[in-house]
């Protein structure tokens, strides 16, 4: 229990009466206590690891018709794409040629993986 003193009478009264008990002076308004700042505990983020463009290379080089360089590189919608086309129309050799020439401008153009980390 908390004491404050009256500004009429300069008498102690407890905190949480209204108003003095002797010269009936009101208590002033009590002073809001400041929020705390919420504070959010570190995130630790994790660091892109960078893709091996020789790996990617010999990928796309061996299997590049199925694929596997753009699954290897995160670009795995792509990578279904080369594997469905290779699959539905391998057979024609039309598909084999699609993929094949993709896979081969890929391993010269792309530089970066899916999330445009710098292959070393």
């Amino acid at each position: 229990m908390a004491l404050m003193n009256s500004s009429e009478c300069n008498c102690k009264a407890r905190s949480d009466m209204t108003a003095c008990p002797l010269c009936d002076a009101t208590a002033p308004p009590a002073i809001p206590r400041p929020i705390d700042a919420l504070y959010a505990a570190p995130v630790s983020q994790a660091l892109p690891i960078a893709r091996n463009r020789a790996i990617y290379i010999l990928l796309a080089l061996f299997v590049g018709i199925f694929g596997a360089h753009n699954f290897y590189a995160g670009y795995h919608g792509r990578a279904i794409c080369q594997l469905l086309i290779t699959l539905l129309l391998g057979w024609l050799l039309i598909g084999v040629m699609i993929t094949g020439l993709w896979a081969l401008v890929e391993m010269i153009t792309v530089e970066t993986d899916a999330s445009g980390v710098q292959m070393v």
